[in-house]
């Protein structure tokens, strides 16, 4: 289940800051989802933050809410 932490993320942050940039909102979940992976790759020192944590957790849930809320600010 995706915390309320992170629908407020992908609503306030994360689509103002990369729908001009993407065609798609699932080319904007895929990119953060790789992001997120990239972040733990051989470095142990970072560690994920409970935003991160929650996104690759809930991987379909987020694409799924980033896809819905992409058409939501598109139909605005």
């Amino acid at each position: 289940m995706l915390l309320q932490e992170t629908k407020d993320y992908i609503e306030d942050v994360l689509l103002p800051e990369n729908m001009d940039g993407y065609t798609t909102a699932r080319e904007i979940a895929d990119d953060t989802l790789i992001d997120i992976e990239d972040l733990g790759d051989g470095n142990e020192l970072i560690r994920p933050t409970r935003l991160n944590r929650n996104i690759a957790a809930n991987r379909k849930e987020f694409t799924d809410y980033v896809v819905k809320a992409f058409q939501d600010v598109e139909e605005k």
